[in-house]
Formats: C-alpha cells, sequence, structure tokens
C-alpha cells in the first residue's frame, strides 16, 4: 500500500480529505518534525505552498499539488479572489479548523504567501510531479497558469471541480496513486 500525505486548503483540517492521512498544518500543535517519509505528497492550494516552503525537509516521494498558486498575487487581489471565492463555492463550517488555531492560521498563511512558487517547482524533477486543476477555478488558478504548466512539462491533469477538494479531486489523486 503506497503512503499518501495530504497537506490541506488554508485553514482546513486532514479529517475533509476523505481517509488520507496527513498534516494538521494549520493548528499550533503541528511541528514539521513530524512530517513522515510519503510515496506521495499532496498539496491542496496552501498545502502546495507549505510543501515548497519544507521541499528540502522531505523524505523522497513524489508530489500531487491541487490547484496551486504559479502566479505571484498581491494581497489586495488574493483577498478579493478568496471573497469571490467564498460566495461561489462557499466553505462548511465544520471543514474549518478551530477558532482557536486561527490566528496561528492567518500567520502561516501570511509567511506561505511569500513562497515562490513557480521557481521552488522548477526544482522538483518532472516525472515526480503531477498538478491538477480544477478547471472551474478561475479564483486562484487561472488558465494563463495552466499553460505555463503544459507548456513547461509538468503532467496536468484538468477536472471538472472548482477550488475546493471534492469528488471529482478525490477521484483524480486515487488514480494518479493507484493506477
Amino acid at each position: 500500500m503506497k503512503k499518501v500525505l495530504i497537506f490541506p486548503a488554508a485553514f482546513q483540517a486532514v479529517k475533509n480529505y476523505g481517509g488520507y492521512e496527513g498534516c494538521d498544518i494549520w493548528l499550533k500543535s503541528f511541528s514539521r518534525k513530524n512530517i513522515p517519509a510519503a510515496d506521495y505528497y499532496v498539496g491542496h492550494s496552501g498545502g502546495v505552498n507549505f510543501i515548497l516552503s519544507n521541499y528540502d525537509f522531505l523524505h523522497g516521494g513524489k508530489f500531487i499539488f491541487i490547484n496551486p498558486q504559479i502566479e505571484k498575487k498581491n494581497i489586495a487581489v488574493l483577498f478579493r479572489n478568496w471573497i469571490r471565492f467564498f460566495f461561489s463555492e462557499g466553505i462548511k463550517k465544520e471543514k474549518i479548523v478551530p477558532i482557536k488555531n486561527r490566528g496561528h492560521g492567518i500567520k502561516s498563511v501570511w509567511k506561505l504567501l511569500k513562497v515562490d512558487v513557480w521557481k521552488i517547482i522548477q526544482k522538483i524533477p518532472k516525472g515526480d510531479l503531477i498538478i491538477v486543476r480544477g478547471v472551474k477555478d478561475d479564483y486562484f488558478r487561472d488558465k494563463k497558469s495552466a499553460e505555463v504548466i503544459k507548456n513547461y512539462g509538468i503532467k496536468l491533469v484538468e477536472v471538472e471541480a472548482g477550488h475546493d477538494w471534492n469528488d471529482e479531486i478525490a477521484r483524480a489523486v486515487r488514480a494518479l496513486v493507484y493506477s
């Protein structure tokens, strides 16, 4: 059985990802020292930035990135996009980490926004990376970024999904890991 570790989107918990093991990176109690070796490191949105910021500490394995932010955007644009996303897709209250962790989460997001995603992605061997894009995710990951990924030669899987984790993304991840 392959070991898969999930790194959830901002303010979300691993329990929302359908039974995968993972790292609850948005909790105060989390320490990167606790990241075990895995066959696949799966990052969703802000979880991608976390993986990339810790790339040198990970123990081999392949990477699946879901809706990563390839192009850097300023905080005002990101905030506007987040508001649009929230009203379009919404986030169920039970998916969000407990309120006592939100201050920590905000600090973590702020720090992770400084990660140069594209620069670090280029360090990963192309055969070790697959990017999954929800084609309806125009709030954070746009068509221009998809073209950059394809032109660079990284495998890009596009699914009928928005930004948030759903059944289509889950099926794509399962197929990529267990095919």
